[in-house]
């Protein structure tokens, strides 16, 4: 049986634009949509967004935007402080989801907005800032918007599974045996839907977690078994295939970027 989204009323207060901060220590919100628009930046923790077509995980240096009424669930892992940018769509509505970079004005601006109540900002003020807030919005690089998720039900239910624990070590003949169908039909069907092969998505999946592990400064061995790695070395040579330098260099090479 297919999931249906749950509309959730979101009380805008008559402004256009309104911050909802939330924070814990993990959960997760099943598929839902908004009538307004919405901008999901986590200050803190790992947020995993789903939407029909995608898996992306979200850090403090990315949102994403979730146009009006697109269905979509959140999980958040591990202790979290996430900021919902609601804006009424008749004031913005870009109709394509997208996930874009966080500009240091942006953030603060984002900061800002979510005490307004609290420090009793008035209108004039508002008014400015929420014109500050989108014209940033509407500047903002957009990166790669995570990892496609195909409609066939068996081959997304293996996507969000390795997304979701990127560690899962079941071969696609294990998954394949699960749904019911040849290796070979799987394989077939995963490069037609994805592009990728069932190794390559998985192998992404996990090269895209692995960023988000060393830039939480953990330990390569414990980022090796948490992907799944039956040795450092074995993480160290995958992560070097993939990004073609070693994750010794990772700091050496964010403070060579200009």
């Amino acid at each position: 049986m297919t999931l249906l989204p749950v509309p959730l009323p979101v009380d805008m207060a008559g402004e256009p634009l309104r911050v909802v901060v939330r924070e814990g220590q993990a959960g997760d919100t099943s598929l839902h949509t908004h009538a307004c628009g919405q901008l999901l930046y986590p200050e803190r923790g790992a947020t995993l967004l789903q939407t029909g077509h995608h898996l992306v995980r979200l850090g403090p240096s990315r949102a994403a935007w979730i146009p009006p009424d697109l269905p979509h669930a959140v999980l958040m892992e591990r202790p979290y402080r996430y900021h919902s940018v609601y804006i009424d769509a008749a004031v913005y509505a870009e109709p394509a989801f997208a996930v874009t970079g966080i500009s240091p004005l942006l953030r603060e601006l984002i900061f800002d907005a979510g005490r307004w109540d609290a420090s009793h900002a008035d209108a004039s003020s508002r008014h400015w800032k929420t014109r500050v807030i989108l014209d940033e919005i509407r500047r903002a690089p957009r990166v790669a918007a995570g990892l496609p998720i195909p409609e066939d039900a068996r081959i997304a239910q293996i996507c969000r599974a390795l997304e979701a624990d990127p560690s899962d070590g079941r071969t696609l003949a294990q998954w394949a045996a699960q749904a019911g169908a040849s290796e070979k039909t799987m394989q077939r069907i995963f490069v037609k839907l994805t592009g990728l092969s069932f190794q390559q998505w998985r192998n992404h999946a996990r090269m895209t977690r692995a960023l988000e592990l060393h830039g939480q400064g953990r330990r390569m061995l414990d980022i090796a078994v948490e992907l799944g790695y039956s040795s450092e070395g074995a993480y160290s040579h995958a992560f070097r295939q993939f990004y073609g330098y070693s994750p010794s260099q990772l700091k050496r090479r964010k403070a060579e970027t200009p």
